[in-house]
């Protein structure tokens, strides 16, 4: 998986959270890991285009509370569909940032809607990219697995003598 990649979508993971949130986002170690892994609640979007992978927005059940709680105005004693619609709108917003910047470098990736999953999973075969966040209210991380679709080119250069438009190596 390439590093420009997975750092679009954490550096878009802590500046949404950060201009969302009133609590301080502490980002962890980067790690490799030979499966994706799913804790308590996590949205996931899928992507497609010149690339084949998802993106996933994992935490634990407190924080996605307050962290809907907090984004609806609300209490939230359980988790119901407002809370995993919050969180998945909250995926949405990060991923949707993340992908304007690769795209606007040339890169070609669509997103699909976000789904949430309730509970521990793991996908093995699936290389993912990790980053652990730390709020006041609990942790969530970031894992990606990506990779290049082979015969699909990923990549179009732009320079600001051809207008801001893409052409192909």
């Amino acid at each position: 998986m390439r590093l420009d990649y997975i750092s679009s979508f954490v550096d878009s993971a802590q500046n949404v959270m950060e201009g969302i949130l009133p609590t301080a986002i502490t980002r962890g170690e980067i790690t490799l890991m030979d499966s994706l892994s799913i804790r308590d609640i996590s949205a996931t979007i899928f992507l497609v285009g010149g690339v084949d992978g998802r993106v996933v927005l994992d935490l634990e059940k407190p924080a996605a509370k307050r962290i809907a709680g907090f984004m609806n105005n609300a209490e939230f004693a359980d988790i119901d569909h407002l809370v995993l619609d919050t969180i998945c709108e909250l995926n949405n917003i990060i991923i949707g940032k993340a992908i304007t910047t690769l795209n606007d470098k040339g890169y070609r990736f669509k997103p699909s809607p976000p789904c949430f999953f309730i509970g521990e999973k793991r996908y093995f075969g699936l290389e993912a990219v990790c980053i652990n966040l730390r709020t006041d209210w609990g942790s969530m991380r970031i894992q990606a697995a990506i990779t290049e679709r082979p015969g699909v080119i990923t990549h179009n250069h732009r320079t600001a003598d051809q207008g801001g438009q893409r052409h192909a190596e």
